[in-house]
């Protein structure tokens, strides 16, 4: 396996080359900017290409130089600037994976393994929202709000048109909302739970006016690692599209119950209340991916915060 990972110097894209590493492979790393931060772990495992995914003749280039057999594709343009600027959102997130998409095509790559995004699903109501959180599956109404998520669900629509015109081998991958050293760093405020551990582990008070009552399916990086490594080596999966989560909602309380366990003098302030969210239905990618999460709550911060003891304030 000669593995592509787009946006490997990202958060998800960093911990997606770590597991491949573990695991003996040495994944490329296709990126527009250099930044080790995330990756000076394994710096000595893996190969780095400098490029945009928007610059097809240079992706042609990469895929032919490394004999490029299987594509993960987690690069996007996200966060506030994404919402700020639609043109630019939708030219890199829809037109970048259709560059990937024609990449893989041409060079006729074994699996093509796309990162979605929980937001595709928009707000969610009824028995799957509050109070009841049913596991919502992956055939749920899309109704998606922000322009990354609506351009993520486009990204989807795309791969798996390929898939059936094209003899592209997809699996879409749909996470939970993500905690994960880096997040602060590379999205600020998106992340408030990478937020609320790094604050607590750095001796600083926490403060935060609602929302502590919401309950959410929270995944640790390493299982979304998990779920990429996978959906890589799947053997003829049937359903094409993934919920990646834990299966399990916890609230923001609950964060800040397991961290005074770890700093009995944190001081966390977290108002109530609730909004929008849900908890996934894993049964899918359960049944065959293989999947299933090896960190809970307690596991995900307790090797968090252990990390963060590894990594140099500044990256974190």
């Amino acid at each position: 396996m000669k593995v592509l990972i787009t946006g490997g110097m990202g958060v998800v894209g960093s911990e997606a080359a770590r597991k491949f590493v573990l695991e003996g492979i040495r994944p490329v790393i296709y990126a527009r900017h250099r930044d080790e931060s995330l990756i000076a772990d394994i710096k000595d495992g893996i190969d780095i290409e400098l490029g945009d995914i928007l610059d097809l003749p240079n992706l042609l280039q990469v895929f032919r130089k490394h004999r490029i057999t299987h594509v993960v594709h987690t690069a996007a343009f996200v966060g506030a600037v994404s919402q700020q600027n639609p043109p630019l959102s939708i030219q890199v997130n829809v037109m970048g994976t259709v560059n990937m998409l024609e990449a893989s095509r041409l060079f006729e790559i074994k699996r093509f393994v796309y990162t979605s995004a929980k937001g595709v699903y928009g707000p969610v109501t009824g028995e799957h929202g509050h109070p009841k959180f049913k596991p919502l599956p992956e055939d749920y109404p899309k109704n998606p709000v922000r322009i990354y998520d609506s351009a993520k669900l486009m990204g989807e629509h795309t791969c798996l048109y390929y898939q059936a015109n094209m003899a592209i081998d997809i699996a879409v991958l749909r996470f939970a909302t993500t905690y994960a050293p880096g997040k602060t760093a590379r999205h600020g405020d998106k992340g408030v739970t990478s937020q609320l551990i790094e604050s607590v582990a750095a001796g600083k008070p926490f403060r935060l006016a609602a929302g502590g009552d919401k309950k959410d399916d929270h995944i640790y990086i390493k299982d979304c690692a998990l779920g990429i490594y996978l959906a890589c080596v799947a053997e003829h999966p049937r359903s094409r599209v993934y919920n990646i989560g834990t299966g399990v909602g916890v609230t923001l309380q609950d964060f800040a119950r397991v961290l005074r366990r770890h700093f009995p003098q944190a001081d966390i302030e977290i108002g109530p209340g609730f909004s929008p969210s849900n908890v996934y239905d894993i049964s899918r990618a359960r049944e065959e991916l293989g999947y299933s999460p090896q960190f809970d709550l307690e596991q995900g911060i307790a090797d968090y915060l252990q990390r963060l003891k590894r990594r140099p304030a500044n990256t974190v």
